[in-house]
């Protein structure tokens, strides 16, 4: 275990994100009327410009699904599948294909990026069905090559909850897990979370329940695809963590930690003293260093 003290632009980008990223003051008949709203209709995402500017990149539809690809004549012998966060609702991201980019320049590696289809409209289960197709496919095209998963927020827990599918339905498991502020109970359940509701700038303890319950559909929303803090972990190979100290998911990202620890796994938690949710996309000193200390870790 790993501790990272915070800088003073950290503390800057806090309150940046206390002020414009998340708004207080949405009430609850807000944020349903919101999902209304966008439930009438499925958006198309469009890239941020700069992506379209790269010349690494690429784009296909793979199983009905959007997937972009950076780096696709790499001949690293390991490829990077990245899911994004967004409480299964939201598209990435500026902030996502800046530490993407980051990644990619570092690693030289494919990096495989599907757009999973998403809640309201979309369930997990389409997710799952989709994503489990992909990854099978090019585990069987390239079985001499090594697979990291990795995620952040909702696509770590995603991550997180297909490796523990592959290993009940005996599917090669991912060589490494990285996961950057998992969100691993959707049912936000721990009391401990509770603690950290006025100190995170960034996520709403109300507004992530409805998410995960569109997300669930009507499965047990502790279904260990749903909330993998539940599921059997004894099977996944070497899991490494980061989570800020400044949000509501570090409760259940430590007692993660401890269950893939005795039950035997090869894990390691980074944690940042007084950093906010997946910091390591954040244009801070912090996430430099994470993002140095992924890539050391995706080339060992």
């Amino acid at each position: 275990m790993t501790r990272a003290t915070r800088s003073t632009k950290a503390a800057l980008m806090e309150k940046l994100a206390k002020r414009i990223i998340i708004p207080k003051g949405q009430t609850m008949t807000e944020v349903l009327m919101e999902y209304k709203k966008f439930k009438a209709h499925d958006k198309k995402y469009s890239l941020p410009l700069f992506v379209k500017m790269l010349d690494s990149y690429e784009s296909n539809r793979f199983y009905d699904v959007q997937t972009y690809y950076i780096n696709e004549n790499s001949d690293k012998d390991y490829t990077v599948f990245y899911l994004h966060g967004g409480a299964y609702v939201s598209n990435m991201n500026f902030f996502h294909w800046i530490l993407l980019d980051k990644l990619a320049k570092g690693l030289e590696c494919l990096m495989i990026i599907p757009d999973y289809p998403l809640a309201p409209i979309h369930t997990y289960e389409e997710s799952y069905d989709k994503l489990t197709k992909m990854y099978v496919e090019y585990v069987e095209r390239f079985p001499n090559q090594k697979i990291i998963l990795m995620g952040d927020s909702a696509g770590g827990g995603l991550a997180l909850g297909l490796a523990e599918y592959f290993a009940k339905n005996n599917i090669k498991q991912p060589d490494k897990l990285i996961l950057l502020s998992p969100w691993v109970d959707i049912t936000m359940e721990n009391r401990d979370i509770d603690k950290y509701i006025d100190i995170d700038p960034t996520l709403k303890k109300n507004e992530l329940i409805i998410d995960g319950l569109y997300w669930a559909n009507k499965t047990n929303p502790k279904d260990y695809r749903l909330s993998p803090i539940y599921g059997d972990v004894s099977k996944l190979k070497d899991v490494t963590l980061f989570v800020g100290t400044h949000e509501m998911f570090y409760p259940d990202i430590v007692k993660l930690y401890h269950k893939l620890l005795d039950n035997g796994v090869k894990a390691e938690l980074n944690i940042g003293e007084g950093l906010d949710h997946v910091y390591p996309a954040f244009p801070i000193p912090e996430a430099d260093e994470a993002v140095a200390h992924i890539i050391e870790i995706i080339r060992q």
